[in-house]
């Protein structure tokens, strides 16, 4: 269970580990078989509504969603759009589309209309499906953006003169008949269209094939023995990808809410259902770390909390742990285009994010492509065991990102030490250059949060008066109560770093930071924030 490394090709490979179903079947057909294996299970608990889904109720209402979605003349690479919270049918919506080979995007609930409208001109979806909140905004989009007018479908609606998402579910009279068809090549199937973060540009197209999907949740059936999961994530984020997929393919229940994250609906819902396998951002972690009812909630039914989506600080996984005293935490590192690819379940070794992850090979990488020596930083590209499909629609992006010989370029900045653990340093769009010196913000991020009185820390680069060079910048928000002082932060980390990599933006404070829904820094908008506050202090 431990990676190799190749010191010819530098490449350091996670284990191999085949799926246990077959990658050439329909991500559905697997699906189908998995909830038949035991229907009385229960395998969805509603937390709005105190309902449950058996994997029998759960298979019935996909099947008749399927030939409801065929009646309507909807068929094989038609594209579906998806922009809802974990309601209580959304499930069974996106396996029976599985089912008829249909791909969906998945769009964040709360997009703005154009965020929405960005996606859809590259999909061009037939179908979407959007809730009671964002309907205006997402039939606003699809006006804008989508050529031909596409069937609009709206769960749990109460409005009038809209298509009802459940209508899908009505009885057929040939439920008892239903075998999905064979859709063909499952490796150049589109299974489903992630949207990649977009934290610094716009989202792309990524475009997970059926055998992949099938490759991403089969190597490791047998091993996630919980008994009950839980994460905010929308399928918008590839958390919430991966809780579909644990659940539905390995048998696990979980719990869904349609609310956002908040500490007390975490709590709320954390002492009421039996939860031992978690996924939070280090964001959202950290409020709960903060929260009154963190000391006094017991935790020791937690076996896995996996923490992922942003760095996280060694002093927050240690407070975590400190409550598990039958669990542990874990990081993860994913991406769209792949899933999981590191994580260090096996051991914890301080800043980095662990090693390749099953099916998985990664390499380092100069400005040229030439692969790097342990040690050596530089750009993180990766493979999987299954191809990847590439951004939908759009070949000039996947020209630009992935290789002759599938190798994805990740945009990340990192290196691997001697044992095959990574460490990140950031994005390489986020890497300041100080007179031809490269400073990754990590590194002084991690010594901004050790500093007594720091809550949140984050680095940014403001230009230089002749625009040539990055000024490091920090950007704080205090504990509260904290009387730190610009002047107590700079002699700290200045007197720590090499000259090059001193805050010479200096300091900023502020009472929050802008994040994702899912806890992940906005660091695009950080940086307008900074600059606005750097020209109001010029001024005065």
């Amino acid at each position: 269970m431990f990676p190799t490394f190749d010191p010819e090709s530098k490449v350091w490979t996670g284990p191999q580990l085949p799926s246990v179903f077959n990658p050439e079947v329909n991500f559905g057909k697997i699906l189908l078989a998995t909830m038949g294996l035991n229907p009385g299970k229960v395998i969805q608990y509603d937390a709005d509504t105190g309902r449950t889904m058996t994997n029998g109720e759960m298979q019935l209402r996909a099947i008749r969603a399927s030939q409801n979605l065929a009646a309507l003349g909807l068929k094989q690479g038609d594209m579906a759009a998806l922009a809802c919270t974990n309601s209580e049918n959304v499930m069974p919506v996106v396996v029976a589309m599985f089912f008829n080979g249909i791909p969906f995007n998945t769009l964040a609930p709360g997009h703005e209309v154009d965020d929405l409208a960005h996606m859809m001109r590259i999909t061009q979806p037939k179908l979407v499906f959007c809730d009671v909140d964002n309907y205006e905004r997402v039939k606003k989009a699809t006006e804008v953006a989508v050529r031909d007018k596409p069937l609009l479908y709206v769960f749990e609606s109460d409005l009038e003169g809209v298509n009802k998402a459940e209508d899908l579910l009505k009885e057929t009279g040939r439920e008892r008949m239903f075998l999905p068809t064979s859709n063909g090549d499952a490796r150049n199937l589109p299974g489903i269209v992630l949207c990649s973060s977009g934290i610094t540009d716009l989202p792309k197209a990524v475009t997970l094939s059926h055998a992949q999907l099938v490759s991403m949740y089969g190597s490791l059936v047998g091993v996630f023995k919980f008994s009950l999961l839980f994460n905010f994530s929308p399928l918008y984020w590839i958390s919430g990808l991966h809780s579909l997929g644990l659940s539905l393919i390995h048998g696990i229940p979980r719990v869904i809410t349609r609310k956002p994250f908040s500490e007390d609906t975490f709590f709320d819902l954390f002492e009421k259902y039996p939860i031992d396998y978690l996924f939070t951002p280090p964001s959202h972690a950290h409020l709960l770390l903060q929260h009154p009812r963190f000391k006094t909630t017991d935790f020791s039914r937690v076996r896995t909390w996996l923490v992922g989506g942003s760095p996280v600080p060694d002093a927050l996984r240690d407070s975590l742990e400190a409550k598990l005293p039958n669990g542990k935490t874990v990081i993860i590192l994913g991406t769209s285009e792949i899933g999981f690819i590191t994580t260090d379940f096996f051991k914890r070794k301080s800043l980095s994010v662990g090693t390749a992850a099953s099916n998985v090979r990664i390499k380092i990488v100069n400005e040229v492509g030439k692969a790097l020596n342990n040690g050596e930083r530089g750009e993180i590209c990766m493979t999987f065991s299954e191809k990847f499909l590439g951004y939908y629609n759009t070949p000039e992006v996947t020209a630009a990102a992935v290789d002759a010989d599938g190798w994805i370029r990740t945009g990340d900045v990192g290196y691997f030490d001697e044992e095959g653990y990574l460490y990140l340093e950031g994005r390489q769009k986020d890497m300041l250059k100080w007179r031809g010196y490269q400073i990754a913000p990590a590194d002084l991020e991690a010594i901004l949060r050790d500093i007594e009185g720091v809550d949140q820390a984050y680095v940014v680069g403001l230009l230089d008066e002749d625009g040539s060079s990055d000024l490091a910048t920090a950007v704080v928000v205090k504990v509260e109560g904290s009387e730190l002082t610009e002047a107590d932060i700079l002699e700290v980390v200045n007197g720590k770093v090499a000259d090059y990599k001193k805050l010479r933006g200096g300091v900023y404070f502020v009472d929050e930071v802008p994040f994702t829904s899912n806890g992940k820094i906005l660091r695009k908008k950080l940086i307008e924030q900074v600059k606005t506050m750097s020209m109001t202090q010029k001024k005065n």
